[in-house]
C-alpha cells in the first residue's frame, strides 16, 4: 500500500511540474480568492455601498472557490496541452455541479458544528479549553507543561471536531467532486456510497494525511512561527518570503493531493461511462 500511495503522489507531482500554464491559471484564481476573502473581512458595513460591496465579495469568494476546485478536479483528466480557455469553459460547466454535490456536506458540517457546540455546553467545556487541548506545536515552547490532568471531555470533543473538519469532510468532498467532474452529477449521486467507501480506504487516507502535512501543517508553522530579528526591513522581507512560500505550499500541496486522490480513485474501481448531466 505504501508503494502505491507514493507512486500516486509522485505521478501527481510530475503532472504538476508538467502543467505550469495550468498552475499559473490556478495561482491567479487562488490569489483572487484570497483577495476577495481579505477585502470581505476588511470592508466595514457602514453604508449601503459597503454593504453591497461586502455581499458582492462574499458571492465572488464562493464562485472563485468552486471555480478553483472545478479546475483542479477537471485538469487531472485532460490532455497536458489543453489551453486555458478550454479549461475555464469546462470548469464553468462543472461549477454548478460541485455546488449541488456540496450542499449535503455543507449541511452535515453545520449539523456537526451545532452538535459539538451543544455537547460543549452540556459538559461545561469552554471554547478556549477546547482550543488549548489540541493547540498546534507553534506555541508549545512558550507554555509550561500542564499541571492538571487531561480533561477527557475536552479531548474527546476537540478530537471529534478536528477529525470531522480536517479529515472526514474534506476527504468525502474531494472524492465526490472528482466523481462529479469525471462521471457527471447524476452518476455521482447514484454511486455516492461507492465513492464514500473509496474516500476512506486506507490508501486514500494516507495520501490525504501526507498531503495535509504539505498544504496544512507546514504553511501553519511558517506563517505563525515568526523569526525574531532586530531590523525592521529584514523582518518585512522574511514575512513576504514566508507568505510567498505559504501561498505556494497551500496551492501546490492541495493540487498534488487532489490529483493523487484522483489517480487512486480511478485505479481502484472501473468507472462507468461519462454522462452529460
Amino acid at each position: 500500500m505504501l508503494r502505491e500511495t507514493f507512486q500516486s503522489i509522485t505521478t501527481a507531482v510530475r503532472k504538476v511540474l508538467a502543467s505550469w500554464p495550468s498552475m499559473a491559471l490556478l495561482a491567479i484564481i487562488y490569489a483572487a480568492l484570497l483577495a476577495s476573502l481579505y477585502f470581505f473581512l476588511a470592508v466595514r458595513e457602514a453604508s449601503i455601498v459597503q454593504v453591497v460591496l461586502t455581499f458582492g465579495l462574499a458571492v465572488a469568494a464562493v464562485l472563485l472557490f468552486f471555480l478553483l476546485h472545478a479546475l483542479i478536479a477537471g485538469r487531472v483528466s485532460t490532455a497536458p496541452d489543453t489551453n486555458a480557455t478550454t479549461l475555464l469553459k469546462r470548469a464553468g460547466g462543472n461549477l454548478w455541479k460541485l455546488v449541488v454535490i456540496s450542499l449535503p456536506l455543507i449541511a452535515l458540517a453545520v449539523l456537526i458544528s451545532y452538535l459539538l457546540t451543544k455537547a460543549q455546553n452540556y459538559f461545561g467545556v469552554s471554547a478556549s479549553s477546547a482550543r488549548e487541548m489540541l493547540e498546534p506545536v507553534t506555541g508549545s515552547r512558550a507554555r509550561k507543561p500542564p499541571s492538571s490532568p487531561i480533561d477527557w471531555r475536552v479531548a474527546t470533543i476537540s478530537s471529534v471536531r478536528y477529525l470531522a473538519f480536517a479529515l472526514v469532510l474534506p476527504l468525502a468532498t474531494i472524492h465526490l467532486w472528482l466523481a462529479t467532474v469525471r462521471e457527471g452529477l447524476g452518476s455521482a449521486l447514484r454511486r455516492v456510497g461507492t465513492h464514500l467507501s473509496r474516500a476512506f480506504a486506507p490508501q486514500s487516507v494516507l495520501i490525504y494525511v501526507v498531503g495535509f502535512v504539505v498544504f496544512g501543517v507546514l504553511p501553519y508553522l511558517l506563517l505563525f512561527r515568526a523569526t525574531p530579528t532586530s531590523r525592521a526591513w529584514l523582518e518585512i522581507l522574511l514575512l513576504v518570503l514566508r507568505l510567498g512560500v505559504v501561498f505556494a505550499l497551500t496551492l501546490f500541496g492541495w493540487v498534488i493531493t487532489v490529483w493523487a486522490l484522483s489517480l487512486f480513485s480511478t485505479s481502484a474501481v472501473p468507472e462507468p461511462a461519462n454522462e452529460t448531466t
